[in-house]
């Protein structure tokens, strides 16, 4: 009997380790904004022509990853809106001519250290890429 409760004990005790662990809020895009922590490496999924949030909200410091699917179409990104390079004061640099992210790859910017209102577009497809990403202080 001492075994079986010994074991029934661990198997409860392994049970909420695991939950702990793995439980918690969990951060969901809703009606397309997604919030994200100062430092963090927030991912923005390219699929088909489209990014899956029209605008995301991040703190001071940090990063956005652009994620192309596997089997997706390669994508042209810039600072600026409707597939054309707008260069705002205070955003990362995109590069001579943006990133270009390829099917199945993707692309991490450096950290966004300015406050404000900012825009990504992708050059490939101007009309139903476009991004808008706010910076917190």
């Amino acid at each position: 009997m001492k075994k079986f409760t010994f074991l029934v004990v661990l198997v409860v005790a392994l049970a909420l380790s695991t939950l702990a662990a793995c439980g918690g809020p969990s951060a969901t895009a809703t009606t397309g904004t997604t919030p994200a922590a100062a430092g963090a490496a927030n991912t923005v999924n390219m699929t088909g022509v489209q990014f899956d949030v029209s605008t995301i909200t991040i703190t001071k410091g940090s990063t956005l990853t652009f994620t192309d699917p596997q089997g997706g179409s390669p994508h042209n990104l810039v600072n600026g809106s409707q597939g054309q390079a707008q260069p705002e004061q205070g955003v990362p640099d995109f590069g001579s001519g943006g990133q270009t992210v390829a099917a199945g790859a993707s692309w991490t910017t450096p950290p966004w250290n300015t406050a404000g209102t900012f825009h990504v577009t992708c050059t490939y497809h101007p009309t139903t890429m476009t991004l808008t990403v706010t910076v917190t202080g």
